[in-house]
């Protein structure tokens, strides 16, 4: 009953979004559409299946439903724990931290996020905000309210294809020219703390608690296992999820794991998806969730594609130490 599932695309307009999705898709709608939400479960933007027996159901009603047999045997959660977006920033993006789990129960409605990063397209001399210089606390606060926070964030270019791990606690935004596949926690929570005077709401007081001035993150390195068919790689890694990529060959052959979901995003090239006697095109930013229990399917064409999911941490560790040892 299970199968590869996708759904509808949420289009949110955003003050600094652009018209790159145009490039990829055919339904955009009007204005500076800077995030599409593509599989999530915040009530928001709820998303709803589009394919098969399912079409119709939200990804809320899908898990309730079905808790076990979409989630994973191994996934104790109450709804589902990932969002995955897309996200278009013709313009820069405030600078922005967001709090871990613990830092969030004080507040109602918030809740931690800890996201990753895959750079789809990106303009020549495009960055990304990524920790901060050395300083501190107040040398930082100070600097902000003196619009002087340039000096003291990390600037690092960008190019089509890195990948980076944003922490919660982490400084970061997103710079002008840049689109790129967001997989995070399920969270919609952000403190801004600097926002290059576009007059919305700041919030420097919980940003500062939440600040962590000794994190640094830099373009993730990968270990990649060569296969005849795929090769597959293991990018980002943590009690959230974990990103891995596969760039396919020749053609991409496996089923649910029973234990957990995953999704898989198409961040370069296209191809098609296929079980039974049913078939999907997976073009370049679109993206399936493949249920725990999903039978077999069968991925061809020419595209690389990014896989999230919520891992059996020593299981992947001891995965990854059958390579290198």
């Amino acid at each position: 009953m299970f199968y590869p599932l996708k759904f509808d695309h949420k289009y949110i307009e955003k003050i600094w979004g652009g018209r790159k999705l145009e490039n990829y898709r055919e339904e955009l709608p009007q204005g500076k559409i800077g995030e599409s939400w593509d599989i999530s479960a915040q009530d928001s933007e709820m998303s709803i299946a589009v394919n098969g027996k399912l079409a119709g159901k939200s990804l809320k009603e899908l898990t309730e439903m079905y808790p076990q047999q979409i989630l994973g045997k191994a996934i104790e959660a109450e709804e589902f724990p990932l969002l995955l977006k897309i996200i278009d920033a013709r313009s820069q993006l405030s600078i922005q931290v967001h709090p871990d789990d613990e830092y969030a129960k004080k507040y109602p409605g918030e809740s931690g996020k800890t996201e990753a990063w895959y750079v789809i397209d990106a303009d020549a001399d495009s960055y990304l905000i990524i920790g901060t210089e050395d300083c501190t606390e107040s040398e930082f606060k100070k600097a902000v309210q003196n619009d002087q926070i340039n000096q003291y964030v990390h600037k690092v270019k960008v190019k089509k294809g890195d990948i980076f791990f944003i922490k919660a606690g982490l400084l970061h935004a997103i710079g002008a020219g840049i689109m790129l596949a967001e997989v995070q926690q399920s969270s919609d929570t952000t403190y801004r703390v600097y926002d290059y005077g576009r007059d919305r709401e700041l919030h420097l007081s919980k940003a500062l608690d939440v600040i962590d001035f000794q994190l640094q993150s830099d373009k993730r390195k990968g270990l990649q296992v060569c296969g005849e068919d795929y090769d597959y790689s293991y990018y980002c890694l943590n009690d959230k999820f974990a990103v891995d990529i596969i760039k396919i060959k020749n053609k991409f052959e496996a089923e649910g794991e029973e234990d957990r979901f995953y999704i898989l995003t198409a961040v370069a090239g296209q191809g098609k998806i296929s079980w039974d006697s049913e078939e999907l095109e997976l073009k370049e930013t679109e993206s399936v969730l493949i249920p725990a229990y999903c039978e077999s399917f069968k991925i061809k064409g020419d595209l690389k594609l990014m896989k999230s999911y919520v891992p059996n941490l020593e299981k992947i560790r001891k995965d990854i130490l059958a390579v290198v040892e």
